[in-house]
């Protein structure tokens, strides 16, 4: 199954509503850790899923969330 890296950034004032858009949406995503750097400055959020396609990557992440991502295809590589 293809992965991809879905980048998803936003302003500072709209921290709350990025967070705000999980409650109530259902996605295997909720509830667990990834990597951010909203509490640094920076306003962005990292995942690594598995999807069909890019849309099915993107329908996981509520559709504020979504607006704001970018989504790459990435695969493991060994680092020599």
């Amino acid at each position: 199954m293809p992965r991809y890296l879905l980048h998803h950034q936003h302003e500072s004032a709209e921290c709350g509503p990025a967070f705000a858009a999980w409650k109530g949406f259902d996605s295997p995503l909720r509830r667990h850790v990834t990597f951010g750097s909203c509490l640094l400055g920076g306003h962005s959020i990292w995942w690594t899923v598995e999807a069909a396609t890019e849309d099915d990557a993107l329908d996981l992440l509520p559709s504020f969330v979504a607006q704001r991502t970018t989504l790459t295809p990435v695969a493991e590589v060994a680092i020599p």
